[in-house]
């Protein structure tokens, strides 16, 4: 089978069959359509079920060549016994791609590898194209295409794009960066890669003209030289940022077991990533927010980092936090802080960086602190600023515009003229506070206009080095 095939059918099918499709509460058969009437899918869905004339107000199929017209895709959510003869029977309909849901092969046994391999076997004789065992599904949602465990309502699509080794982890990081203002346009789940590997969907990511970025969690390569070939023209091209997964002794056997992964020395790896360019994730929860940083944060040219901070504390633990991770957090010179001085800031705050404005009470002159943070922006001293500390603990569900606390809205509006500075300028505002969205109003509401707020002084630490790592890289 030609690797450079055309991986679209798996993103953006006309016609697509569910076998095992069913309506009992909790199956695969069941999620996965639920999942493609979720988002209100234009193309033909067609549930095949022996005892069932229609799944979930969907008219049902007896068998997949029963069918009239063309089908391009087929999800199988059927017992691994039946898999055989079914891709048989999807290969004499012209099927062109096939998802396997149905778990219990290379992961679990020997003998579960050998029937891969005769799964992947007959695909080839009839040049089907497959998708797993063990996924739990694939999804794009600039075309309302979702065949996958994830819910739907907790989905929110960009243009970024990733392939995982793993479906479940990425699932929550997807739930979970939603509620932030983050998410992935396209998904796939590789699972055991009988055939189709995350080497294939990183070259199919690669030429995708509405990809702008791409997110890999991988725990291991199958064609280490391929691999290799497909990242160095995909990172000259967009940013690409992986996770690896199973990098020590226990994680190993934890991929062995979920998805037949023999995962490889860790230091192997880093030094291919390396020279092919790849960013490395140093965590999992960070892939997600720093794939949105590279696409929508102005390039970060340099690496000395401003500070503007309501708390004094919070500007030590950042700087700490920025130089560890090899950033600068350089002292201004004494003609800027005169310049801050004379906008007003007290003679005991803190101007040399980090800037405390904290020291000018609770309520800040919004237009003065305004005004530092243009200065300190186009100075020329920093290439990037922090702002910590605004948007204070405490939830107001259910209250009425005028009994809201009036400081709320000032820590809006103080925020958005932060993110607006960062668009007039050019250079990289991040916006940080310790408090996770439902912890504060006032990053709830920003997160709900689209506004990333860093709740953990390491990850913005680690996501402007490795901002700043792409483009010394890229220039």
């Amino acid at each position: 089978m030609d690797p450079e095939t055309n991986l679209d059918i798996f993103f953006g099918p006309e016609s697509v069959a569910i076998i095992g499709a069913t309506e009992r509460p909790g199956s695969w058969g069941s999620i996965i359509m639920e999942s493609l009437l979720s988002r209100h899918f234009q193309g033909r869905i067609c549930p095949v079920n022996l005892n069932a004339k229609a799944i979930h107000g969907v008219p049902a199929y007896r068998d997949i060549r029963e069918i009239p017209g063309a089908v391009d895709l087929v999800i199988l959510t059927i017992p691994q016994e039946s898999l055989e003869q079914t891709i048989e029977a999807c290969g004499e309909k012209g099927v062109k791609g096939v998802v396997i849901v149905t778990s219990g092969f290379g992961e679990t046994s020997d003998e579960g590898m050998d029937r891969e391999r005769i799964i992947a076997k007959i695909s080839r004789r009839h040049e089907v194209r497959i998708l797993g065992p063990n996924v739990s599904g694939v999804f794009n949602l600039h075309k309302n295409f979702v065949a996958s465990g994830a819910r739907s309502r907790q989905l929110k699509g960009s243009r970024l794009a990733a392939a995982s080794q793993g479906g479940f982890a990425f699932q929550d990081l997807l739930a979970a960066g939603a509620n932030r203002g983050m998410g992935v346009g396209k998904f796939v789940h590789t699972g055991n890669e009988s055939d189709l590997t995350v080497t294939d969907f990183l070259e199919h990511y690669s030429e995708d003209k509405d990809v702008k970025a791409v997110l890999l969690y991988i725990e291991s390569i199958r064609d280490g030289r391929r691999f290799i070939e497909v990242a160095r023209r995909a990172t000259g091209r967009k940013p690409v940022i992986v996770y690896k997964a199973g990098r020590t002794g226990s994680s190993s056997r934890a991929a062995r077991s979920h998805t037949a992964a023999l995962t490889g020395n860790w230091k192997v790896y880093q030094g291919l990533f390396s020279q092919v360019g790849i960013i490395v994730s140093p965590t999992m929860e960070i892939l997600l927010p720093l794939g949105h940083a590279l696409v929508e944060r102005p390039p970060l040219h340099g690496n000395r980092i401003g500070i503007v901070t309501m708390g004094g504390s919070w500007g030590v633990v950042l700087s700490d936090s920025l130089e560890e991770a090899g950033l600068v957090v350089p002292e201004l010179s004494s003609r800027l802080q005169e310049r801050l001085h004379d906008m007003g800031m007290p003679e005991r705050a803190s101007t040399r960086n980090p800037i405390d404005i904290g020291a000018a009470g609770p309520f800040p002159p919004f237009e003065m602190v305004l005004s530092v943070g243009r200065e300190v922006l186009t100075s020329g001293e920093i290439d990037a600023l922090v702002l910590h500390g605004i948007g204070r603990p405490g939830r107001v569900v259910g209250l009425a515009e005028s009994e809201r606390d009036p400081f709320l809205d000032f820590e809006i509006r103080f925020m958005q003229a932060f993110v607006e500075l960062e668009k007039e300028i050019s250079r990289p505002v991040l916006i940080g506070n310790h408090h996770s969205p439902w912890e504060s109003q006032a990053v709830h509401e920003m997160n709900k206009r689209g506004v990333m707020i860093y709740n953990r002084i390491d990850d913005i630490a680690a996501i402007l080095a490795r901002m700043h790592k792409y483009w010394e890289r890229k220039r």
